[in-house]
């Protein structure tokens, strides 16, 4: 960044070069509390036609006084060209807001008709941007010395700040937590092939493993894959792995799961599945009634002999081949869902186990501020308990929060809004615009303290497509009574309706006031709205991964999409239709690139902290002069 300066006789100008867009340098700039750090206590400056101005003092003519003998000087807004000040100011020009220029032009009181003060924004290239002051109608060379140490003071500390936002973005970390699927998983299997599948070696990425110091298990490792100059800060991929948590599966208990999934009414059997379904309870009945006919025959003759031959040999051959089906089939893999699905007595325990160790993660990563952003992503089974994990973390732990100046509400009451559309306005929204609005909504949230980390949520092969067929807790309760009570968040989440300002309309929210001390006056409290026990898609986005399920056993027919499930506000990722069974596909870049591409792009890897994140803090303000 540097400073230049122009000095006609009658005017000071000077300038910074900010490594910013101009949008975020817009909106960052006239902050309270950025403002009193860059101007001086007392000090205010608003982008709106007609605002009250209070400049330094060094800046502002008195006819009666000497140049910083009294407290800021007044002034007014008389000309604003700052298209984020009001909603929806187009660009005649066809530009987008982030190619415009903004300027703001204060006359100044108790000074000459000509005494000005102007702040123009502009943009420059590679995404930067430049600020330029300038004091014009000043009569002496006294008070133009003392404008030019105002305003290149006022710009250094603006300059310092950024230094300093700039490193700290440099160190920021990210950590992704994966969560494997069902079947006999060894330790690091799903991590090793994940970071090798995601992070391309051939574009420079590289990765190392050490040991993981947040997992109980000495089995564990964590990758890292150091910083990258576009944008993506250096990540730790760590894996929750459950496989050892679900033991002594016995036959009896898959069956009786199976069993009852295949007699459910049809209206809770997802639609893509009815017709395997009815196929499969046609075999059962068809093989009972040929093995009760068999019953009823009287066999002699040559067939006996046969049979007696064959029973020498039969036994061996069935043993083998029915014990390697129940091991690793009915036992390794639909035994774990069989396990972790059904909330049996017998069951409890498994998955207590199996979301503690993953809400300990969690809770590990949170720790210490170590991390500027979480993302979790669950493969299969996996995404069963990734979503249970955030579910329990976030009820617990959304509102844990440190203290900060001040507080909004702003983002989260926008995305209420989309729940509660104006007359004339399309109910309907863009799934990328609402993602775009939670994360805002997640920024906001971190800026008024809260310690709430995942900023995203990936599930991919997810058999939470037929949550109405798998989660119900039993044969009386439907999944909807369970989403309504919100014992599963849904996005967006559920809402309840209270009265709005306009006589006899109610209004849907999904957040609360929340009551805190104010901080600056310990007497006093202050509020500001979290979204409820349910509300922990309201600032996580959802994206959801699947390959459509044809004919018998093509694409996955675990899978689906789970916006009828869950919610419109999730992002579902129709991959491409496969032949044979894809459900193990999602992260094997040799035999679907084009998946392995979509799920990089829904990890959203790449960050860049806005700098609201770095406002100045209590110890810069006390010291900036």
């Amino acid at each position: 960044m540097t400073a230049t300066t122009a000095l006609p006789r009658s005017s000071v100008r000077v300038a910074l070069e900010l490594p910013y867009p101009t949008p975020e340098v817009a909106e960052y700039l006239f902050e309270p509390d950025v403002v009193a750090y860059w101007l001086g206590d007392g000090c205010a400056l608003l982008p709106a036609r007609g605002a009250i101005v209070l400049l330094p003092d060094a800046t502002v003519h008195r006819r009666s006084q000497w140049i910083g003998s009294g407290g800021p000087g007044r002034g007014q807004v008389t000309s604003l060209a700052w298209p984020s000040a009001s909603a929806g100011d187009g660009d005649a020009a066809g530009l987008t807001v982030e190619h415009r220029s903004y300027e703001i032009v204060v006359a100044l009181d108790d000074a000459p008709a000509k005494a000005r003060v102007a702040f123009r924004l502009s943009p420059r290239p590679n995404g930067k941007s430049r600020l330029r002051i300038q004091h014009s109608g000043i009569e002496s060379e006294a008070e133009r010395r003392a404008s030019l140490k105002a305003w290149s003071g006022a710009l250094a500390r603006i300059g310092r700040i950024l230094v300093q936002a700039e490193r700290s973005r440099r160190r920021d970390r990210q950590a992704v937590i994966v969560v494997h699927g069902i079947g006999e998983q060894r330790p690091g299997q799903l991590l090793r092939g994940f970071v090798a599948n995601i992070f391309d070696s051939d574009a420079g990425d590289f990765h190392f493993v050490k040991p993981d110091h947040v997992s109980p298990l000495f089995e564990m490792r964590v990758a890292t894959v150091p910083r990258s100059d576009a944008a993506r800060p250096t990540t730790d991929i760590y894996e929750l792995y459950w496989a050892h948590l679900i033991r002594d599966t016995t036959v009896a208990q898959v069956y009786g799961w199976m069993l009852r999934l295949i007699l459910s009414r049809d209206n809770r059997i997802p639609p893509t599945l009815v017709r395997l379904v009815w196929l499969i309870r046609v075999v059962l009945v068809a093989a009972i009634i040929e093995f009760a006919w068999l019953m009823t025959l009287d066999v002699s003759g040559w067939l006996k002999g046969i049979a007696g031959g064959a029973l020498v040999s039969l036994p061996a051959i069935a043993s083998f081949v029915l014990k390697a089906l129940r091991d690793e089939f009915i036992v390794g893999y639909a035994g774990d869902a069989a396990r972790y699905l059904e909330p049996r007595a017998e069951n409890i325990a498994r998955r207590q186990e199996i979301r503690e160790a993953g809400t300990k993660l969690l809770e590990a990563l949170h720790d210490g501020g170590r991390y500027a952003r979480i993302i979790v992503y669950g493969h299969s089974l996996g995404s069963v308990i990734a979503y249970d994990i955030l579910s329990h973390a976030w009820a617990r732990h959304a509102r844990s929060r440190g203290a900060v100046p001040k507080t909004s509400s702003r983002a989260l009451r926008a995305l209420e809004d989309l729940l509660n559309p104006r007359p004339g306005r399309d109910k309907a929204v863009d799934v990328d615009q609402v993602q775009s609005m939670q994360h805002a909504a997640w920024l906001e949230y971190r800026r008024n303290g809260f310690l709430w980390r995942v900023s995203d949520f990936v599930t991919a092969g997810s058999p939470l497509a037929h949550a109405r067929w798998l989660l119900n807790l039993d044969a009386a309760t439907e999944f909807a009574d369970l989403v309504r009570e919100r014992s599963f968040p849904t996005c967006p989440p559920q809402t309840e309706q209270i009265p709005s300002p306009a006589v006899g309309i109610l209004r849907k929210v999904f957040t609360f006031t929340h009551a805190y001390e104010d901080e600056r006056s310990p007497r006093r409290t202050r509020s500001v709205q979290v979204p409820h026990h349910g509300g922990l898609f309201a600032l996580t986005r959802w994206t959801n991964l699947y390959f459509p399920y044809t004919g018998l056993i093509a694409g996955d027919p675990i899978a689906g999409p789970l916006r009828p499930c869950f919610g419109e506000w999730i992002r579902d990722v129709k991959l491409r239709v496969t032949k044979g069974f894809a459900h193990c596909r999602y992260t094997d870049r040799s035999l679907e690139p084009d998946a392995v591409a979509e799920l990089r792009t829904a990890l959203r890897l790449p960050l860049r902290r806005p700098m609201a994140d770095f406002a100045p803090s209590g110890r810069d303000l006390a010291g900036q002069n």
